[in-house]
């Protein structure tokens, strides 16, 4: 589910790649271990961050609202359009999963 999540957060790019890469893993074992090496090759000049870790905050910052996942207004619609939905097939007595486009 995170890595779902963190797949629509990050930019449909080569950057975006990467960022996937370094952050979803398959064990806890290979979490572990990307936390701590990103942990400690942070360093701060001041208020400035650096390394890679502050590199992936930046991409997930600039990229958020270009995500589907800030998009409230279509979020909302999107909601909106699936109770109707769900409405309408509850009154025909029919059931089944709503899938939006």
């Amino acid at each position: 589910m995170a890595a779902s999540i963190l797949s629509g957060a990050l930019p449909k790019s080569e950057v975006g790649e990467k960022a996937k890469k370094d952050l979803i893993v398959r064990s806890e074992e290979e979490y572990e271990a990307h936390a701590v090496y990103l942990a400690k090759n942070l360093e701060y000049n001041g208020h400035r961050p650096k390394g890679r870790l502050a590199e992936l905050r930046k991409t997930l910052y600039e990229n958020r609202w270009r995500s589907g996942l800030f998009n409230t207004r279509r979020w909302v619609r999107d909601l909106e359009e699936a109770c109707w939905l769900a409405w309408g097939r509850w009154e025909r007595g029919e059931g089944g999963d709503i899938w939006l486009e």
